[in-house]
């Protein structure tokens, strides 16, 4: 039989057991935080002090300005009025400031106008120079300085209508002028140099600008030297018919406007010959003559010879003269749709479409005028 004095000896034993494992559990975990952790202040010091590390500065960048310069629209390949119209009103008018009642009278009085400034075509660098400025009245001054305006109209017609060395306009004069007789434009050729006169009243609408532009490059086209040849005057101040006829022998049978004879195969000699000989042509000379002996005689006939013959104008200007009739037709023909008609107005028309270039020329100036209403964009 075992003694009762053992048991409490084993259970002692057993305790010290335990704490001992739980000892040795103890020193491993410590062991091992010494393994895995620095074992000198230095490496603490080392760890826990950190760098400091310059985080990036995010700059904020402004996104830079770009200036975005318009891409030029192209013009639409347009060969109609239709589309010309279309171009036509995307131009801004010509308009100047109206003149005080006191001041449009006084130039209304004036016969022939004011000349505002004149302009010459450097041949060189072709820049327009300003070479004449007139003496006006204060009035008319701001209308004198306007030289954008009058580079605008100098930029609308060389950049539309096709030019050359035999057709291209070297002077440009600007004027004002009030009278019921004043022009809204001319063309004048001194010595193979062109000189265009704009009548800044007369200039309004694109539509309007356009339609005297055209006009008066029609005389261009029809009246340049390869088209006509001048005859000396050799009547006084009232040319008599005698006059007229033995002025209209020089042109070796070719047409006589009055003032000027066509060459051979020109546009006006063609023109003239279908459509101003016979009675009409006899009938108007009748009239013309009594341009230089009164105004109002020569109205009244002037405005009977049209009442006669309206069918076979375009306009009643165009029955004027026959170098007025070939231009009001041709600013027709550029400008309007192709007639259908078959009045003899209608038929004036239908001539140019006879001639390729013609056509060429027509289809150059509507594209001319829609790149100028784009670029204006």
């Amino acid at each position: 039989m075992k003694s009762s004095v053992s048991k409490p000896y084993w259970i002692i034993a057993a305790v010290l057991g335990a704490m001992t494992c739980a000892a040795c559990t103890v020193m491993v975990l410590c062991l091992g935080v010494f393994l895995v952790f620095p074992r000198t202040t230095q490496e603490i010091s080392s760890i826990s002090t950190f760098e400091v590390i310059a985080t990036p500065t995010f700059e904020l960048m402004t996104t830079p300005t770009i200036e975005l310069t318009p891409t030029p629209i192209p013009a639409p390949a347009c060969e109609d009025s239709s589309c010309l119209n279309a171009c036509l009103r995307q131009i801004s008018d010509f308009e100047i400031e109206p003149l005080l009642n006191d001041d449009a009278e006084e130039l209304s009085q004036r016969p022939g106008g004011y000349d505002l400034v004149r302009y010459r075509l450097d041949e060189d660098d072709k820049t327009l120079k300003r070479i004449a400025i007139p003496t006006v009245p204060d009035y008319l001054i701001p209308y004198q300085e306007d030289e954008p305006l009058h580079r605008r109209i100098w930029d609308y017609f060389t950049g539309i209508f096709p030019n050359d060395s035999e057709i291209h306009v070297s002077y440009l004069i600007v004027i004002m002028d009030g009278t019921d007789d004043g022009y809204s434009a001319a063309i004048w050729n001194s010595q193979g140099k062109w000189r265009l006169y704009v009548n800044l009243l007369e200039f309004d609408t694109s539509d309007d600008v356009i339609d005297i532009l055209t006009h008066e490059y029609g005389h261009m086209l029809t009246l340049n030297d390869s088209q006509t040849r001048g005859i000396s005057d050799e009547y006084g101040l009232e040319m008599e018919r005698t006059d007229f006829d033995s002025m209209r022998s020089k042109c070796d049978g070719h047409f006589f406007t009055g003032d000027e004879c066509a060459l051979e195969n020109s546009y006006l000699d063609e023109f003239g010959n279908r459509f101003w000989m016979g009675e009409l042509y006899e009938t108007w000379i009748d009239a013309f003559l009594l341009l230089d002996k009164g105004g109002e005689l020569y109205d009244k006939a002037m405005a009977k010879f049209y009442l006669r013959n309206s069918d076979q104008f375009v306009t009643e200007y165009a029955s004027s003269e026959p170098v007025e009739d070939i231009a009001e037709s041709w600013a027709e023909f550029v400008m309007r749709p192709k007639p259908t008609g078959s009045t003899i107005a209608d038929q004036k028309v239908l001539f140019f479409y006879e001639y390729p270039e013609l056509v060429e020329i027509r289809r150059e100036i509507i594209q001319g005028v829609c790149q100028y209403a784009a670029d204006q964009k």
